[in-house]
């Protein structure tokens, strides 16, 4: 009994949730992005200090909600060794954008 109440109370609370790609070359600003989106949605949310962001080895995950809906912003590296999962992580995710450094 416990856990169907269980089961049903997650699916009523449950929020909708989507996955966002950021991609770029390494450099790019794409941590620094997600940054400023963090500080820009999520009250009371301590940034990085822009002079503290290096670059991102691996992946870096953060999460932003608008109006109910869950953001989930995947901030994969930019290097040249880390573009080979590029297009395997874009598969899970709704969205992709590229930064571009001008």
């Amino acid at each position: 009994m416990y856990t169907l109440l269980r089961g049903l109370w997650q699916y009523i609370s449950q929020r909708d949730e989507f996955s966002v790609l950021i991609l770029g070359l390494e450099g790019a600003g794409k941590t620094t992005y997600l940054e400023q989106a963090k500080i820009n949605f999520v009250p009371n949310y301590k940034s990085i200090p822009i002079q503290k962001i290096t670059t991102t080895v691996g992946l870096n995950i953060g999460y932003i909600e608008v109006d109910g809906i869950r953001l989930k912003f995947w901030d994969l590296g930019g290097q040249e060794e880390l573009q080979s999962l590029w297009d395997k992580v874009s598969l899970i995710c709704i969205s992709q954008f590229y930064l571009v450094l001008c």
